[in-house]
């Protein structure tokens, strides 16, 4: 087995090299592609191959992916990602991989998901690309509420446009250990998989969850997608990005991100990360 990860200087990445090790993949049958360069170093440092990939570059990304039975791209951030994901996938092909894995959006094929698009053009062009493939449609994260925790130390308010809408986050390790199980085992093949936590939460249970953590009341404030972009803007935002974060919340308020079934318990045999432990981390 000779697997590599692109995105392994992410925040996901960094987590999946553990645990693919413990379930017993060699270091050395792990190579970790990134931009980061220092944590690259880190990698080596601990036995990892590691390859410095820019996504932009197609010859270095088909040098990295050639020799490799099983390639995993967690999904990016950059604006123009989808050409680089498709680049990836041409590249597995042209070299012969045996299996691609993709960490795609929960609900990628609501059309009405400001995140949804370049999910669902990448499950699109991995099908039609004809190689074996296992998507993870990743749901929410706990920790993308760490920054909003921040701010309710200080003030004692969570303040949002979502409403009464609920999510089912889980931690990002539970999402770590997923990937690795399915690459690590069998019966994955050509299969998509909706990864949430166990349990809905409104803002109301987060808020007081954050409440827990920080030792501190802690308050749920609703906004309307009006009064938020206001605040985003209010406080330094560009109107482009505050109109992204309102739409997303509206996304957020509308369930987008809510219980879409047991896979991710099932796939790492105990239950999703609580609200709290993952604030707490």
């Amino acid at each position: 087995m000779s697997i590599l990860v692109i995105g392994a200087t992410g925040a996901l990445g960094r987590l999946l090299l553990p645990e693919l090790h413990r379930r017993g993949v060699a270091a050395v049958d792990i190579t970790a592609a990134g931009r980061n360069r220092q944590v690259l170093d880190t990698f080596a440092a601990e036995g990892y191959r590691t390859a410095r990939v820019d996504l932009d570059d197609t010859d270095q990304i088909r040098a990295a992916v050639s020799g490799h039975d099983q390639v995993v791209l967690i999904s990016g951030k950059d604006p123009h990602r989808l050409r680089q994901h498709r680049a990836v996938i041409d590249a597995a092909k042209a070299t012969g991989a045996r299996h691609l894995f993709y960490t795609s959006g929960v609900r990628a094929d609501d059309p009405g998901f400001v995140l949804g698009a370049d999910h669902q053009a990448t499950e699109d062009a991995i099908r039609q690309s004809r190689l074996r493939y296992t998507i993870l449609r990743n749901g929410w994260y706990i920790e993308n509420y760490l920054g909003a925790m921040h701010g309710a130390a200080q003030t004692g308010v969570l303040t949002a446009a979502v409403g009464d809408g609920r999510v089912a986050p889980a931690g990002r390790r539970d999402f770590a250990e997923a990937l690795a199980a399915v690459i690590t085992t069998d019966g994955h093949d050509n299969q998509t998989y909706s990864l949430t936590g166990d349990t809905d939460y409104t803002y109301a249970d987060l808020a007081d969850a954050m409440a827990k953590v920080l030792g501190r009341p802690v308050t749920y404030r609703p906004a309307d997608a009006q009064q938020y972009r206001a605040m985003l803007t209010g406080a330094g935002l560009d109107a482009q990005t505050a109109g992204f974060l309102a739409a997303l919340d509206a996304n957020l308020g509308a369930g987008i991100m809510a219980y879409a079934g047991d896979d991710l318990t099932r796939l790492i045999g105990h239950p999703t990360m609580s609200l709290i432990d993952g604030l707490s981390q």
